[in-house]
């Protein structure tokens, strides 16, 4: 503690004063003494008990006199002892142990403790009362100087001193802001529209700035005095809490704080979020005098933020819907509606890469044409729902006996096409065989019905994709040529030039009108579709963009 301040030396001031005071009070009798007023007590009590006596001697009632001086003693604290003693040194009546404390005084007069009253017959002095009374207070220093004067001094400077100095420390710091804050820094501060606030090392504000008083709906006067951690601070209640607030811990730390988030209630009762930025501010030596306290009101950032969240997440949900739609379109682009198996066009685009794979890498490649046997009976007899239960079926069943790496297109109407990547002619026979078997075993909606198959490999020198399909197709044909039920391989049981030779076709081959017919409108209705679903993800593209 210094004792070069204002509030010390005003302190210091005023106790002198005080002090002053009270020796002028007793200067003047307006002091009231202790001892004397218990000297006066006993003296009274001591003449009162000698009148007593005395009337009592006149009468003759000396056992009055004795009963009255055990009744003193034994009913006063103050008394230790009393006698009567006769003018040649008779003891008439004797209380306590007077013997022991009573000291005849030197000069015959009373002290404060042994008193001496003269009791008096028909005008002549016969008798003396003693009376003992104990010590005004003990005889120590202590003792002494509470019961003093100069203890009553020594209190009401030191207990005066400590009210004096806290009470001017604190009038001081409020009574003049701008002692402490010049008026020009003030209305520096006060045209910075982000808040700032000086707290000195205690915490307590010396200075804020109209941006921050208008938060709280009070005057930048009013805040000074106030506590930065007693300011309403949401989620900001318990010691360890108020110990995390951001000029705490520059203060502690000795680091500056950047950007630390508070939340607070404006004077509208409304949650606002506040950027808090606190520095260090010291003197000349470099000693910490307190901090400088920014706040930038971020609730409508944090809002839009909140909001650009929201939208963030709405357009993920709406592009996961979209990335559905998109699969949903692709598959309806690329898939047959009725068997979901590829379409002939999808089939063309990835039976082309994979034949490309193929040649390049002079990887096997093999090529199956599957054809439903009589289904133009089926719809004849059944009628076209059940045909289509069939197809579906033989596609299931293309499907199920086939990899995931292979492609099963249906490749117009009842007839379909596989392609078998990195499969030698002999095991896509197997594959083929395995098909033709299931179907004729199972019944297809309720229908027996059976399918001729044609195979073909790249080996067998086919230059594009369409060759490939081609062979596969011719083969097929020989299949139904030769009873159906079959599989016919391309290059082994049939080759191009016997094929040449045998230019005409079948009676079934030739009658087939309504074959193609149903080859050319499915074809043609899914070549629609593809433009619509074109159509459609062109538009949804376009929206994505905006």
């Amino acid at each position: 503690m210094t004792f070069n301040t204002p509030a010390m030396r005003l302190s210091i001031a005023l106790v002198l004063l005080t002090i002053n005071l009270l020796l002028m009070a007793n200067l003047i009798g307006l002091v009231p003494d202790k001892s004397k007023s218990a000297l006066k007590m006993r003296q009274s009590l001591s003449e009162s008990l000698a009148l007593q006596f005395c009337a009592a001697a006149e009468k003759g009632e000396f056992q009055t006199i004795q009963n009255t001086l055990r009744a003193v003693v034994e009913r006063n604290d103050d008394i230790r002892s009393a006698a009567i003693r006769t003018i040649d040194g008779k003891l008439l009546a004797l209380e306590g142990e007077h013997l022991l404390h009573w000291k005849p005084p030197v000069d015959g007069k009373s002290t404060p403790t042994h008193v001496n009253v003269p009791l008096y017959m028909k005008n002549k002095k016969w008798a003396m009362v003693e009376i003992c009374f104990a010590p005004l207070w003990i005889d120590t220093p202590a003792s002494g100087f509470t019961n003093s004067f100069i203890g009553l001094v020594a209190f009401i400077g030191l207990g005066s001193f400590i009210c004096y100095f806290f009470l001017i420390k604190k009038t001081l710091r409020e009574l003049d802001p701008a002692a402490v804050i010049p008026e020009r820094v003030q209305k520096a501060f006060d045209v910075l529209q982000e808040g700032v606030v000086i707290l000195d090392e205690k915490e307590l504000i010396v200075m804020t700035n109209k941006a921050f008083a208008g938060l709280l709906g009070k005057s930048p006067k009013a805040m000074i005095g106030l506590k930065g951690s007693e300011l309403g601070w949401l989620d900001c209640h318990t010691p360890d809490q108020i110990r995390q607030l951001p000029w705490f811990k520059a203060m502690e730390g000795g680091k500056e704080q950047k950007s630390v988030s508070l939340g607070l209630r404006n004077s509208s009762g409304n949650k606002i979020k506040l950027a808090v930025n606190a520095s260090i501010l010291t003197d000349n030596l470099g000693k910490r005098q307190g901090t400088l306290v920014t706040f930038d009101d971020i609730t409508q950032l944090e809002e839009k933020n909140f909001e650009l969240s929201y939208l963030v997440e709405k357009l993920q949900l709406a592009n996961d819907e979209i990335n559905g739609k998109n699969r949903e379109l692709e598959i309806l682009a690329s898939c047959d509606p009725m068997t979901l198996c590829l379409n002939r066009r999808s089939l063309g685009k990835r039976f082309d890469a994979l034949f490309t794979q193929a040649k390049a890498n002079q990887e096997q490649l093999c090529c199956l044409m599957a054809d439903i046997d009589f289904f133009k009976k089926v719809n004849d007899n059944y009628g076209h729902a059940t045909g289509d239960q069939v197809i579906k079926a033989v596609a299931d069943v293309l499907k199920t006996a086939t990899r995931d790496t292979d492609l099963v297109g249906r490749y117009g109407g009842e007839e379909f096409c596989v392609v078998l990547p990195e499969l030698h002619i002999d095991q896509a026979v197997q594959i083929a065989e395995r098909i033709r078997q299931t179907i004729e075993k199972q019944s297809c909606s309720g229908v027996k019905v059976t399918v001729s198959q044609g195979v073909s490999s790249i080996e067998f020198n086919a230059g594009k994709p369409d060759e490939l399909i081609d062979q596969a197709d011719k083969a097929l044909y020989a299949a139904k040529k030769g009873g159906r039920n079959r599989v016919i391989t391309w290059g082994k049981e049939i080759d191009a030039e016997s094929e040449d030779n045998d230019g005409e076709e079948t009676q079934e081959q030739v009658a087939q009108p309504e074959k193609t017919e149903t080859i050319d409108t499915d074809q043609a209705k899914l070549e629609r579709r593809v433009l619509e679903l074109e159509g459609l993800l062109k538009k949804r593209n376009q929206c994505h963009q905006k």
